[in-house]
């Protein structure tokens, strides 16, 4: 009987593409040092089965850790979990299983939860590794056109990343669905049939059914052309915003705080993305068109006596002075603190670090102001009310109503950052008082 040179020259193919995969996984990784754990992130289907399998062949099983995040959106799920944890005690690594509840069922929803999960798992030093290959970025890069995006979209997604307090890698990102299928063909890897993959209805599963498989046999380079496409507007954006920090530099008073005066000068085309650069350089956030045209409106071009609000993710984007300020959301402040030595403390809003030549004679007490309070600032004949001495102080009116005060009994013996006041006898205990409010200094 003849041999059947198909079947044989598939197999050779095969063998030939896993090595490569092989090959190029070990590059990848390789290059990659100082990692304490190595987190597979692994739903059982067919990439991440190969993921595990690969990072078991070249990594210390020891630093392997396979998460698994259960969605609870399919009546399968539970079955899911069990396989992958399964899949991780066959193989001889750590598994761990979090249960996430998406706000609903769509695809955004799952991975918002997903990522959320994944954040809160990691520790500094971790390495989560996923099994996203060139059809996934090839999806992605359509479906982003399709929505609207700009250079940040269409970069497509990144080999590398910083992810929660670790890092995340796309090792196979490179290669195609095909090459994937070949190796989990050649090494005989079972794995899930994810059967919501197959419904149309979600907007991705359509673009890799019915749209790309057209475009692939049109275009058979399609996924090569696209992700250099990808690579090519990563580095666009890369010098674009090499050069919005020069500019942004120029404009800030410290890193929260924008001067507007100097941002007006700027050509008008460059004004909203400095604004987007600088919000996602401080809290991670990047705004759209709309909102970074809401924000010119109604924050920057309000009346001059106007206080501005705009609210970002929790934090909350200010106008004073003719500055912006980028507000964090409250801490928990400390309160009613009882001082009776030199030290440093975190107070929720910034820092206080109050140093002593010599012991106190009486203690001191560091309280939230309230309203009402007056002192006789050193050097002054007469008494002045807490809240005039702010107001000289032209801070901005969200830092003055919880400003912290150093009492010594019912006396208010300073206002850090404005003034000393009489009844704390400096000349006989010898000190030093620095405060440093987090939203206005650097």
């Amino acid at each position: 009987m003849k041999p059947n040179t198909g079947n044989l020259a598939a197999l050779q193919e095969c063998e030939r593409q896993f090595q490569a995969l092989t090959s190029r996984f070990i590059s990848f990784l390789d290059s990659s040092s100082s990692i304490s754990r190595w987190v597979i992130a692994h739903s059982g289907g067919l990439d991440s089965q190969l993921l595990l399998y690969l990072a078991c062949k070249v990594l210390p099983r020891s630093q392997i850790v396979v998460l698994h995040i259960n969605h609870n959106l399919q009546v399968e799920a539970d079955g899911w979990s069990a396989f992958s944890e399964r899949q991780a005690e066959l193989n001889g690594v750590v598994h761990h299983s979090v249960s996430v509840t998406p706000n609903n069922s769509s695809e955004v929803a799952a991975r918002d939860a997903r990522y959320a999960a994944f954040n809160d798992f990691i520790n500094e030093g971790d390495c989560v590794l996923f099994g996203h290959h060139a059809d996934d970025q090839a999806e992605t890069l359509l479906f982003r056109w399709l929505r609207g995006a700009g250079l940040t979209g269409l970069k497509g997604m990144p080999e590398q990343r910083e992810l929660g307090q670790g890092y995340l890698l796309r090792p196979l990102l490179y290669c195609s669905r095909k090459q994937l299928e070949q190796a989990a063909t050649e090494i005989g890897l079972e794995f899930i049939q994810d059967p919501s993959n197959d419904s149309i209805d979600y907007d991705r599963n359509f673009l890799r059914h019915k749209v790309l498989p057209e475009l692939k046999l049109r275009w058979p380079q399609l996924l090569a052309r696209w992700q250099k496409n990808a690579d090519l507007v990563a580095k666009s954006e890369s010098l674009l915003n090499h050069y919005l920090d020069q500019d942004l530099r120029q404009c800030l008073t410290t890193s929260r705080q924008l001067n507007l005066d100097e941002w007006g000068l700027l050509i008008e085309i460059k004004r909203p993305e400095l604004i987007r650069r600088w919000v996602y350089n401080e809290i991670g956030f990047l705004l759209n068109e709309q909102q970074l045209e809401q924000i010119q409106h109604d924050v920057i071009q309000a009346q001059s006596d106007a206080i501005p609000i705009y609210l970002i993710q929790g934090h909350s984007l200010r106008r004073f002075r003719n500055h912006l300020y980028i507000v964090s959301p409250p801490s928990e402040l400390l309160d009613n603190v009882e001082i009776s030595e030199g030290g440093c403390w975190e107070l929720g809003d910034g820092e206080l670090t109050i140093e002593l030549a010599k012991p106190l004679q009486k203690s001191l007490t560091l309280q939230r102001r309230k309203g009402g309070e007056r002192c006789v600032p050193h050097g002054h004949a007469h008494s002045k009310s807490v809240k005039k001495l702010l107001q000289e102080a032209d801070l901005p009116p969200w830092e003055k109503a919880s400003w912290p005060l150093i009492f010594q009994g019912e006396t208010v013996v300073a206002v850090p950052g404005i003034c000393v006041c009489d009844g704390w006898d400096k000349e006989s205990s010898g000190f030093s008082l620095l405060w440093r409010p987090l939203s206005l200094s650097d």
